[in-house]
């Protein structure tokens, strides 16, 4: 019951900080994830993104999220590229044999749009979580992703995106809970 009330007062507080917010939907043919998004302003660290979400993944794999990915330009030397690093807690269920896992995962993203069509961008993203911060039944967790996005209009991303996520788990080794090429929308209001 503690729990459920931070939590409450927290995502109150940070929706009250957040300049922006976003819902980012992605489906394939077995798996759909929804997102929630909220810019939390600029600081002196670069812009700050807070975001949660989910992923179902077949057969029956779950997944909840929620972190935040502080990010900017990197500026003169690279123009057009943009960095962040972050963190997210997840917890999950991974089939077959239906085991638990969470992790705290540490990872960033890099941005490449040319300075000529800022519109278009590719973005690579790496989360990890060694042994030491993965719990439950698992001993590591890794997601990769590249993404190939447009914006349609300033409220309105359209992306094609692989994404890759692994669980090493104690019992059964390691098990890919999602893997495949997905298309998505980022809505922005």
């Amino acid at each position: 019951m503690v729990l459920r009330g931070i939590l409450a007062v927290s995502l109150l507080a940070s929706s009250a900080l957040a300049n922006a917010d976003a819902i980012d939907i992605n489906l394939r043919d077995n798996a759909a994830q929804l997102q929630y998004k909220a810019a939390m302003g600029g600081t002196n660290l670069g812009k700050s993104e807070f975001h949660f979400g989910g992923l179902y993944s077949q057969p029956n794999n779950v997944m909840a999220d929620i972190g935040i990915l502080v990010k900017d330009d990197i500026g003169g030397n690279a123009p057009g590229v943009s960095a962040g690093v972050g963190v997210k807690a997840l917890a999950a269920r991974v089939t077959p044999a239906k085991l638990s896992a969470s992790a705290l995962a540490i990872g960033g993203m890099v941005r490449f749009s040319p300075p000529a069509e800022r519109r278009f961008g590719v973005v690579g993203e790496l989360y990890l979580s060694p042994n030491i911060i993965t719990f439950g039944q698992a001993d590591r967790y890794l997601e990769t992703t590249v993404r190939a996005e447009y914006e349609m209009i300033p409220q309105a991303q359209v992306y094609l995106a692989y994404r890759k996520i692994d669980f090493n788990l104690k019992v059964v080794g390691n098990r890919t809970f999602d893997q495949g090429f997905n298309v998505g929308v980022k809505l922005s209001f």
